[in-house]
């Protein structure tokens, strides 16, 4: 299926990818895509990988400011969900990190760098770390398969899910079984999974130094 308008990066036809709940709404955590008239269509882009709300407005340089930030070392550096990893591919409108990115888009490493090209920069030292976030990334996307409400565990932690604005009761009290009965044994998969994911540069997140 076609998308609208051209890719903000390389101005290549972008195609429809996924569908998500709107932001905004009468929606419970949990609805499934295709439920709600105002879902989001997610676009991306076959040439560099891509991935942008259908109709949103993408301004390059205000895009990459917000995937900038500080470097412990000096200067800049950028650290985001990639979307060309494994853990993705996986997961689909399923990856935990699908809505993590700080900026509006879902950049793979192609796409990353042009972003850069468009603001005068570049990357360097390309790195996509073993542990950390990209691992509980996998870790959530895999037990995402196996409960009623994306994201359940991350979601009740940060209290953003609760029995009352779940998708019932039941639902609510199956997911919290699977997630305490599974979570060991799909940290079995994931954490290795993810390992060879970053090894073979398909990881979860995507480091670089960034530089004039």
């Amino acid at each position: 299926m076609s998308g609208e308008g051209p890719c903000p990066l390389c101005g290549r036809p972008l195609f429809g990818w996924i569908a998500l709940p709107p932001l905004n709404g009468e929606v419970s955590i949990g609805m499934p895509s295709g439920g709600h008239p105002d879902e989001r269509v997610i676009d991306r882009c076959e040439n560099c990988g891509v991935a942008v709300e259908r109709q949103r407005r993408i301004d390059p340089v205000a895009e990459w400011e917000a995937i900038c930030r500080p470097a412990e070392q000096g200067g800049r550096e950028v650290a985001i969900p990639n979307r060309a990893s494994l853990q993705a591919t996986i997961g689909v409108e399923g990856w935990a990190a699908v809505e993590l990115s700080p900026g509006r888009l879902l950049l793979t490493p192609r796409s990353l760098e042009l972003l850069a090209e468009l603001n005068g920069e570049r990357l360097e030292r390309l790195r996509w770390p073993r542990w950390g976030r990209s691992q509980a990334w996998m870790w959530q996307t895999l037990l995402n398969g196996l409960t009623f409400h994306p994201n359940f565990a991350r979601e009740l932690r940060a209290g953003q899910l609760r029995p009352a604005d779940s998708r019932g009761r039941f639902h609510f009290a199956a997911d919290a079984v699977v997630t305490v009965l599974a979570a060991p044994l799909v940290a079995l998969v994931s954490a290795p999974l993810e390992l060879i994911a970053a090894l073979t540069r398909r990881g979860g997140e995507i480091v670089a130094a960034v530089s004039r």
